[in-house]
């Protein structure tokens, strides 16, 4: 969500959200046109991954289960599921099926992104046209910088003031 409302989506919420007349009259932040959408140039998938993360949810448990109610995951366990997934809407929607498709993300998907095209680019029958890939600011594994098992609380202060989350101001 905070990709879409404040980074790439057609509309934000920023200060502009807090200084027009229907704010002013509600009380309520305003949605404002993003002129740097990415939606001008291309169309967004955005896929919470793996349930239960986001809005995602696994039945019998709905979304008040566990982190492993939907199953144990990992890494190579999510990238199969986001490869049958894509593969499934490429076919649900054959009207984008020539379109070239960049796979990008931030953060852990420093791991998920390269595992998920790898898994791509391996299969040779795969309805998905892959173009490309973009990680930004990505973990590099589980050891390295997303990992909590090196550095200690230090790395952990490091990584969020590197984020903006730590001031510099006393």
């Amino acid at each position: 969500m905070f990709g879409l409302l404040v980074e790439l989506g057609p509309l934000l919420l920023n200060e502009d959200s807090l200084n027009n007349a229907a704010y002013h009259a509600t009380g309520v932040p305003q949605l404002v046109r993003n002129p740097s959408s990415w939606t001008k140039v291309a169309n967004v998938l955005v896929v919470d991954n793996p349930p239960p993360i986001g809005f995602s949810y696994c039945e019998p448990a709905g979304p008040s289960g566990g982190g492993t109610s939907c199953g144990p995951w990992n890494d190579s366990s999510v990238a199969a599921s986001n490869k049958v997934f894509l593969e499934n809407w490429v076919r649900e929607f054959p009207e984008y099926a020539h379109n070239p498709m960049y796979i990008t993300g931030e953060s852990y998907a420093g791991i998920y992104v390269p595992t998920i095209a790898h898994l791509l680019w391996l299969d040779k029958a795969s309805p998905v046209q892959l173009a490309g890939i973009a990680i930004g600011d990505g973990c590099m594994g589980t050891d390295v910088l997303c990992g909590r098992g090196n550095g200690g609380p230090w790395w952990d202060l490091e990584f969020m003031h590197g984020h903006g989350q730590i001031g510099e101001k006393p």
